[in-house]
């Protein structure tokens, strides 16, 4: 090695480590030759610093704000991100628009972002810009989906700062089939998608504009494996369909579920009498939760369980049983009876713990609900229709109370005869524990990025491993980059 080269090689040890340095200045010979015992801890020093592992710059594309999470795509999006920035990952999530609140808030003082510290390794970055922030209201107030959103970011029409974090990062996830590959310089990186469901169904299912955008979005949905490195499926369901349209069959098609938290819905002592004193009940009153956002599956959920509520209104009140519906899936608090509701809510994990039941009344849809791994990560028991329990691995009567809507008075009426609440609590106990694996977000993304080697800590003085002429890249995107303020 020449002396430039160890010169150089010198520095860099010096850079990394002050104390290293330190302790090979002490065995030097007087007139600055290094003696055998110095160059071994040179050597020692080298391969340590280059065996360290690099974690990766990851990020997440998302058309909105995910934290604080108010539906169950935002519990999803923000477990994965938190998981991925516990295993070391430094993670951010760019959010093309933010809510109302923000543009009230910040946009008086012409902000067009700011950076939201989530938790150690992860932050959002909340877009503002007018021209995404504008579309975004009109889409909203003519009820018509994000069409635009997916255009503007095909055609590389981005925030001036997405552009930077695009060339930053290591890896690329997008949210959702309605953020596509931004063309660009960045185009060779690894892109990912995270599906939530197949949105194609969900929006033939709906009306007006969302079902008119129901094939093109199939069209989106089947060229997705031909334009990403790997795709999180939600279900077997998506999962299948994305496999069906892989051309080279290498993707691996990793299922994430809708695992949660568990720790998010541990809660401080004298929780659950403080809301249930806030609601108006007594110890004898047996609580019913459905946790729901506003989604149209939900909405008619809910008023399927209104109407319940009316027409069973003099058994409910024989057993002291009420029914709140929790969320935005309603405007705002209400009570009829022995039908409950609350509006949107900061966080549900006190509206949980003061629950003796979880009810998940969907009976259509697509992907799996969230709120179902809410109610086990809450220990609570389950009362769900057999669609609502779809790609949670939970079995009918053994796992859960499960019942054919709108006939829900025989599922109460078993959850009433069957014990009381701390045998419940402890039925639930059980039924997490051996579901943990396919409830715990943390479990589901360490296993599912294990086999993906994008995920996997570099070293950051060897050259990267060359492409994996086994595994799919993305489409080359040829057109040329554009910016938005």
């Amino acid at each position: 090695m020449s002396s430039t080269r160890r010169s150089t090689r010198a520095c860099r040890v010096g850079s990394a480590s002050g104390s290293s340095r330190n302790a090979a200045a002490v065995v030097q010979s007087p007139k600055g030759t290094a003696r055998p015992e110095v160059l071994a801890l040179r050597a020692s020093i080298f391969r340590v610093i280059a065996s360290r592992p690099r974690d990766k710059s990851i990020l997440i594309l998302s058309g909105f704000r995910i934290f604080p999470a108010n539906m169950g795509c935002h519990v999803r999006t923000g477990g994965i991100a938190r998981a991925l920035a516990r295993m070391g990952h430094r993670v951010r999530i760019f959010s093309l628009a933010g809510r109302k609140d923000d543009y009230l808030l910040f946009g008086s003082r012409r902000r067009t972002s700011y950076v939201a510290q989530i938790e150690p390794n992860l932050t959002e970055e909340i877009h503002l810009g007018l021209l995404m922030g504008l579309l975004q209201t009109i889409g909203r107030r003519l009820d018509y989906p994000r069409v635009w959103q997916y255009a503007l970011l095909e055609r590389g029409i981005i925030p001036r700062r997405l552009g930077e974090l695009l060339r930053e990062s290591d890896v690329v996830i997008c949210d959702m089939p309605w953020c596509p590959p931004v063309p660009g310089p960045w185009s060779g990186k690894p892109w990912f998608m995270i599906s939530h469901n197949l949105d194609h169904r969900l929006l033939a299912q709906s009306s007006g504009h969302h079902r008119r955008a129901a094939p093109w979005m199939r069209a989106v949905e089947a060229r997705a494996p031909r334009r990403y490195r790997d795709i999180f499926a939600c279900t077997e369901e998506d999962r299948d369909f994305f496999r069906q349209h892989d051309p080279t069959g290498q993707l691996f098609l990793p299922i994430i579920r809708c695992g949660v938290d568990p720790a998010a819905y541990k809660v401080a002592p004298g929780t659950r009498e403080r809301v249930r004193s806030e609601l108006g009940l007594a110890e004898e009153d047996h609580l019913l939760v459905f946790s729901a956002s506003r989604y149209p599956p939900n909405d008619d959920a809910a008023a399927e369980l209104r109407k319940f509520c009316q027409a069973e209104a003099s058994f409910l009140a024989s057993h002291r049983v009420r029914i709140l519906v929790l969320g935005s899936v309603l405007p705002g608090p209400r009570r009829e009876g022995a039908f409950m509701a609350t509006g949107r809510v900061p966080e549900v994990a006190s509206y949980l713990a003061a629950a003796d039941a979880g009810v998940n009344a969907v009976t259509w849809g697509s992907g799996s609900n969230v709120k179902l791994f809410e109610y086990l990560a809450a220990r609570l028991p389950v009362i769900s229709t057999e669609f609502g329990a779809r790609g949670s691995g939970l079995e009918p009567d053994k796992d859960y109370l499960s019942y054919d809507s709108p006939r829900l008075r025989p599922a109460i009426q078993r959850l009433l005869d069957g014990g009381t609440r701390d045998r419940w609590r402890a039925y639930a106990e059980d039924v997490w524990t051996r579901h943990r694996h396919s409830c715990d977000i943390q479990l589901l993304v360490s296993e599912a990025v294990a086999r993906l080697r994008e995920f996997q800590p570099d070293s950051p003085d060897l050259p990267p491993s060359p492409a994996d002429p086994t595994r799919s890249a993305p489409t080359p995107q040829g057109a040329p980059e554009r910016q938005s303020g």
